[in-house]
């Protein structure tokens, strides 16, 4: 099997070879298929700021679209506005996806670039940029049109016409029935002509699209489709929105292909023969619903029970599909876990330094014997460790289940709380390093979030439990408090929260509310810990007052004055946009309403497009803002030590207080 480096490389020269094919239209403004006449466009007058503003969200669209397959991006004022859209074929994985938006942005810059109207059409994605949104009322006619070979002499033309024309409607009927705006609008399937022929088909809108306006859409390219492809094999008709597209060969998963058509409905029934099923249908449905109602009651049941057996399965056997370490190896390689190798210690165990005999420098957790706290944080840890694979998460190289002991890479450049809060490392983190951890802990958000194929949420993210390898890269650590989510669950109540005091939100820290809006919370409070060189749960004025952080950086931003907010050891030797950028982002991820906290998808969006500060809400006043002197309310003081350092050098261990 190829490894994932090269899957992708390999991912990606296919889209470039698709995209180097694709088919640019460069517009000016469209007229609508209404009365109505199209919003005013210029390209006589096209200005640098607008094409500057598509180059920014064409750069920023393949990570945005992605994990969804579908997004939708503006940027600037006035005429210098933006819009882009980005949709990736509905059979395509998010791996697929991003390759082929990638590729597609690479072909589609500087094409085009006096017109203010352009779209690009590829084999897997579809990219749109304009000077309106406005594209449900005007940009509906067609705008390219692809045909195949004739069909041969000695297929049925009449079965391959009545086929072509029945697969299309029944393709454009489920496209557009995915109803409300954001959902997926796309539908493929096949079809067999005499004698031996099958054509296959899909049918895609624009997500942006209700399902009125999707059949809309659809309906108008349908048209079309007897003069470009009558006596053809297939073809393709699209425009700015939709596409329909027909080959004679299979082009995507078929799995994804329509169910068979529906039976013919039944002949007519006499007057007493609808009187009996009138009955029969009375009786059968009072005893289906009891039987439904007892099936329900019964799989619920079992579902519970075989939920907790698979937890306890699952933490009992962690280890499965590891790289098992032998106890041996890891004394060797950590010279009988010396005093001299020590990296830390918690409440859970020690951490030990170590290098095995092929030379790869690992940092070993060792849970205490005598120790019963931490057991189940370590079972957790082990569990999501495992499933777990991204850049800016810290890498689970092996576990020993004899000693309860889990191999990790290490990361020889400490924590972030080590590096930013002292003052001999604190000169080491130039702003071009700052805005990369942060960005990088962002990315690291979004795997656990949206990507990865559990929704996890870390519960306990702080600068000592953001490590920095060689290279400065932030890798998210320490999941041991983490809760892992399945489907479509967004929220959890816990009944003893856990973390650290002062990276908790509020709902978490009063009510026990946990989501990811959660984290957000906390990745906020890094970000401006991170600009100030300032810890949040210590106050910024004398012993005497509580003063935190959230409210300096606020009443500073809220008087349109940075002075003294960036870290002095910057030594003014930072961009101001960047730095004002981040500190608006970490202020709209403290507010007190989760659901107003941005996601980590649109954070990431954000620091990729520094120039969109100007257009981002303006943030209210923060969570936990003390104005004045005060004291945080005892409540919260079971949750976790205040001073929360972790270990000597904070690596990967969480403080918590003992259950």
């Amino acid at each position: 099997m190829p490894s994932p480096a090269l899957a992708l490389a390999l991912l990606l020269l296919a889209a470039s070879i698709a995209a180097s094919q694709a088919e640019t239209k460069c517009l000016d403004s469209v007229a609508s298929p209404s009365a109505a006449p199209a919003p005013p466009t210029s390209n006589t007058t096209n200005s640098s700021a607008f094409q500057a503003n598509v180059l920014t969200l064409l750069n920023a669209l393949p990570r945005a679209a992605a994990p969804t397959g579908f997004a939708s991006l503006s940027l600037g004022t006035g005429r210098d506005r933006a819009f882009v859209r980005g949709l990736c074929r509905g059979d395509t994985t998010p791996s697929e996806c991003l390759a082929s938006l990638q590729a597609g942005v690479l072909d589609s810059r500087g094409k085009c670039a006096s017109n203010r109207s352009v779209a690009s059409w590829y084999d897997k994605c579809y990219i749109t940029y304009a000077d309106t949104n406005a594209t449900n009322n005007y940009n509906y006619e067609v705008r390219s049109l692809d045909v195949l070979s004739d069909i041969p002499t000695s297929f049925d033309r009449s079965s391959h016409d009545q086929e072509f024309y029945s697969l299309l409607d029944r393709l454009v009927a489920r496209a557009a029935s995915a109803g409300g705006t954001g959902e997926a609008k796309f539908a493929t399937g096949e079809a067999v002509y005499a004698p031996n022929g099958t054509m296959y088909g899909l049918a895609e809108c624009m997500r942006d699209l209700s399902g009125e306006e999707c059949n809309q859409c659809l309906q108008l390219l349908l048209t079309p489709m007897p003069s470009c492809c009558n006596g053809y094999q297939g073809g393709t008709v699209q425009n700015f929105n939709c596409r329909l597209r027909v080959q004679a060969y299979a082009y995507y998963d078929l799995a994804l292909d329509a169910p068979p058509s529906a039976a013919a409905p039944p002949g007519p029934i006499s007057s007493l023969g609808k009187r009996r099923l009138q009955q029969v249908i009375l009786d059968v449905g009072i005893s289906v619903g009891t039987l439904l109602v007892l099936v329900v009651v019964l799989a619920c049941v079992f579902r519970q029970r075989r939920r907790i057996k698979a937890n306890k399965e699952n933490q009992d056997n962690a280890g499965d599909g590891m790289n098992y370490i032998s106890l041996e190896a890891l004394r060797a390689a950590t010279s009988n876990f010396s005093i001299n190798n020590k990296l830390g210690e918690g409440g859970f165990g020690e951490v030990f330094k170590g290098e095995l005999q092929d030379g790869t420098k690992i940092a070993v957790k060792r849970l205490l014997k005598d120790s019963a706290q931490g057991l189940d944080e370590l079972k957790n840890e082990l569990m999501l460790a495992n499933r777990l694979k991204h850049k800016n998460l810290v890498q689970l190289l092996g576990v020993c289940l004899r000693e309860k002991l889990m191999v990790y890479e290490y990361m020889p450049n400490g924590s972030l709380h080590t590096s930013l809060f002292s003052s001999e490392k604190a000169h080491q983190l130039d702003w071009t390093k700052r805005s990369m951890v942060i960005s990088g802990i962002a990315r690291g958000l979004l795997y656990l979030h949206q990507e990865s194929r559990l929704k996890v949420i870390h519960r306990d993210l702080k600068p000592s439990n953001i490590l920095l390898d060689l290279d400065m890269t932030p890798k998210i650590s320490d999941f041991g408090l983490s809760r892992a989510f399945g489907g479509d669950q967004s929220m959890d109540i816990t009944k003893r929260p856990v973390g650290t005091i002062g990276y908790m939100s509020p709902e978490y820290a009063y009510c026990g509310q946990v989501s990811t809006k959660s984290d957000m919370y906390s990745f906020g409070v890094i970000v401006l810990e991170i600009v100030t060189g300032r810890r949040n749960n210590r106050s910024v004025e004398d012993d005497t007052a509580c003063r935190s952080l959230l409210s300096y950086v606020w009443e500073k931003w809220s008087a349109g004055s940075m002075e003294g907010v960036v870290d002095p050891s910057l030594a003014g030797r930072y961009p101001d946009s960047e730095v004002r950028n981040c500190v608006q982002i970490g202020l709209l991820c403290v507010q007190r309403n989760p659901s107003a906290r941005p996601t980590a998808s649109e954070v990431v969006v954000m620091l990729d497009s520094h120039s969109m500060s100007m257009t981002m809400r303006t943030p209210p006043r923060p969570a936990f803002c003390f104005a004045q002197p005060g004291i945080i309310s005892p409540s919260l003081s079971y949750h976790s030590n205040l001073d929360a350092p972790g270990s000597s050098n904070d690596v990967t261990i969480s403080d918590v207080q003992p259950r």
